[in-house]
């Protein structure tokens, strides 16, 4: 057994014990909290170069992980993406300056107001802690309207297309920077809309093949149009008004590109992350190789099966198991069908032949295998934004022992529909 196998047998057991002795019998979400102070070591090496930080809420759905987050960055920035979140995140953390990662319908910011209106005290001030997001002229027209429509004032945050062409106004053809010209011009003249800065992600940079460049050029590529889109605001709006604004960039996967000692990234005044806190498997990428995963799913290995078999195909099933097709050895684990892939036991994995089951999935294991009926077996979740909120309560995991569980989000308000439905009940 390698140093390496050893290591992470010895972790995994004691995580093992740790959530036996808290009592964590089922599907559960494991934070390593010393990992996540490592991750975020490695992040703030990069911010303190000069960059505020804006903490990416979705990655990290938790009140009490965000508060923890942001006391340890000294940060009250956020980035919100989903309106039922945002109301949970400004009834929770009211002293938050929030940003939103993606633009909302007019409606979606109406019913905000609506709801914001609606609550019997907030010391959260939209007008000077929330900026909303914009791609285009003609949302731009519709927030313009909305502001008329509740005689009040919005932040306008300008969503641009630095390369990941997902959206947004860009300035790198002529017809291109008409569209952001006229855009910017609106926000000139209209008294009820304030133009607080630009966003531009480029998460695609660290995934470009060397091929055509790779992230090098990708990311040079990035900025260079940023920079251009800039250009437009100064020439319209000043330097010195300029001077003032919120130039968001990076990601999880880019954040290690940022430095302000270079030219090329040093315009730039805040960056975006939150996943390279915890390192799921979409952000196993070279950029992030000095971080280590810090989450992790652990659910109960319910039946432990010798030569399981294809149902009603005994003889074929043995054929199959003798020429390698089917485990000698297999599990049914405590739920399934997540968005993360098995990391221990190691040499697990999907009995692909039984086909995914949300109730009892199936895993392979090794011949040699050591795991014991309600032993854990453990995932590396692809993702944090979807996985975290299938778990209810994160479970913290410091020095071998779970010392908190963490609530997830949850919506704040019911719909107009569900409001019917209780009424009718």
């Amino acid at each position: 057994m390698t140093t390496a196998t050893t290591s992470s047998t010895e972790y995994f057991h004691n995580m093992s014990l740790a959530l036996k002795d808290a009592g964590a019998f089922r599907p559960t979400l494991v934070i390593d909290k010393t990992r996540l102070n490592e991750n975020l070591d490695h992040l703030s090496t990069v911010i303190q170069s000069g960059f505020d930080y804006r903490i990416v809420a979705k990655s990290l759905p938790s009140i009490p992980l965000l508060k923890y987050i942001m006391q340890r960055s000294g940060s009250n920035r956020l980035m919100s993406f989903h309106l039922p979140f945002l109301f949970h995140v400004v009834k929770h953390l009211p002293h938050a300056d929030v940003l939103l990662g993606k633009p909302m319908s007019v409606a979606a910011a109406r019913q905000f107001y609506q709801w914001h209106q609606s609550l019997d005290v907030s010391s959260f001030e939209p007008k000077q802690q929330l900026h909303w997001l914009v791609d285009s002229v003609e949302r731009l027209q519709q927030y313009q309207a909305l502001a008329k429509e509740l005689n009040c004032s919005l932040n306008i945050n300008l969503e641009i297309d630095v390369g990941l062409h997902r959206g947004g106004f860009s300035a790198d053809k002529e017809e291109q920077r008409t569209e952001f010209n006229i855009a910017l011009e609106i926000l000139t003249t209209d008294k009820d809309l304030t133009l607080t800065g630009l966003m531009g992600y480029e998460a695609h940079a660290s995934k470009m093949p060397k091929l055509i460049g790779g992230t090098e050029k990708a990311f040079k590529l990035a900025m260079q149009s940023y920079q251009t889109c800039l250009q437009c605001v100064v020439n319209i709006f000043g330097q010195d008004f300029c001077d003032g604004l919120i130039l968001n960039a990076g990601g999880s996967s880019t954040y290690p590109l940022y430095n302000k000692k270079n030219n090329q990234t040093n315009f730039i005044t805040e960056i975006a992350t939150a996943s390279a806190l915890v390192k799921p498997t979409d952000f196993d990428v070279h950029t992030l190789e000095h971080h280590k995963p810090a989450c992790f799913i652990a659910t109960p290995i319910l039946k432990l099966i010798s030569n399981p078999e294809i149902p009603m195909v005994k003889r074929l099933s043995k054929c199959l198991r003798t020429l390698g097709f089917l485990p000698r050895q297999a599990c049914f684990i405590y739920g399934g069908n997540w968005l993360a892939s098995p990391c221990f036991p190691e040499g697990s994995k999907r009995a692909h032949f039984f086909g995914h089951s949300s109730n009892q999935e199936m895993y392979e294991l090794k011949d040699d295998h050591k795991v014991k009926m309600d032993d854990f077996l453990f995932f590396r979740p692809s993702q944090s934004e979807a996985v975290f909120l299938q778990f209810g309560k994160i479970a913290i995991y410091e020095k071998g022992k779970i010392i908190g569980w963490w609530p997830i989000f949850h919506a704040e308000e019911p719909t107009n529909e569900e409001k019917n439905n209780e009424e009718l009940a």
